[in-house]
């Protein structure tokens, strides 16, 4: 007995130096590609286990994660693969949506993907990746929303996957929520301007409903102009449906003041600001109808 008691802590402490030196690998994630990452990468393991569909057992991106991992191992992309990483990947977002496109696109083509990988940019992985943003994972706004969450997302966006709709001839405007206009493909400036911006608020930006009343240089009201306004480093910037005769839809500022931002878009359609308007998509609801201010 004495025997036994004495030789057990050394079969305890062989067993343990045992158990290190096999490296046993405990999983962590239910998708054994994903997994392999982890032991490897855990920080690139989390962003993608973070895109819906790949950390499920059964995951149909588990060839692209192999992929897509064997590629970023390399080395040969790394600062392609860091700038992907980033992108509308904030503080406040669910997940990269650069990471997820780029995993789209070593789902359906892995040479485009070391393509974009080789020269990159963001247009291109874009476009390669979301194309006209069509089929089923452009279909509910819930998905949608997390996915368009930074400024030059949205404006990819608003520009392929929308056009611009003219409010009614009979001045009966009807104002579209997010949903609406995703599920029309379209809308009119303030639909446009209210898609963008429960947009940003998800990723986490300060983004408002900027609303520009709109005159000509004889005092005569011409209309009332609506742009998706953010800020960012204390300026303004805009996004806008691009309309075909107004604004182009992309990034336009930096505004150090909220009524530069006004008197550059009143400008730019050959007026001058009488009163601009900063609401909330909640104030905007809100003050839509009772203000009746003519929107185009």
């Amino acid at each position: 007995m004495k025997r036994w008691i004495s030789v057990t802590p050394v079969l305890l402490l062989l067993l343990v130096v045992g158990c290190v030196s096999l490296n046993i690998k405990v999983p962590v994630y239910d998708n054994d590609a994903l997994n392999e990452i982890h032991y490897r990468n855990e920080e690139l393991a989390r962003e993608l286990a973070n895109i819906t569909g790949v950390n499920t057992a059964f995951s149909p991106y588990r060839p692209a994660l192999v992929s897509l991992y064997n590629d970023y191992k390399t080395g040969r992309y790394g600062k392609a693969f860091k700038e992907i990483v980033e992108v509308g990947n904030g503080e406040y977002a669910d997940y990269s949506p650069g990471l997820e496109a780029l995993l789209w696109l070593y789902r359906t083509d892995q040479d485009a993907a070391r393509g974009v990988l080789a020269d990159y940019s963001l247009d291109a992985l874009l476009h390669a990746a979301w194309g006209d943003c069509t089929g089923e994972q452009w279909d509910e706004w819930h998905e949608v929303r997390p996915r368009i969450a930074a400024p030059e997302l949205a404006v990819y966006f608003t520009a392929h996957a929308l056009r611009y709709i003219p409010e009614r001839a009979d001045g009966k405007n009807y104002l579209q929520s997010a949903s609406e206009t995703l599920l029309v493909g379209g809308g009119d400036c303030e639909d446009f301007a209210l898609l963008i911006v429960e947009a940003l608020e998800s990723g986490g930006f300060f983004a408002r409903l900027f609303t520009v009343d709109i005159y000509n240089e004889e005092g005569e009201r011409l209309y009332a102009h609506t742009v998706a306004g953010y800020r960012r480093d204390h300026q303004w910037y805009f996004i806008q449906g691009f309309d075909g005769e107004c604004l182009a839809g992309d990034v336009t500022g930096p505004f150090d003041h909220a009524y530069g931002m006004a008197e550059y878009i009143a400008g730019s359609i050959g007026g001058v600001p009488l009163y601009y308007y900063i609401d909330t998509v909640f104030e905007f609801l809100e003050a839509y109808q009772p203000l009746n201010r003519g929107r185009n």
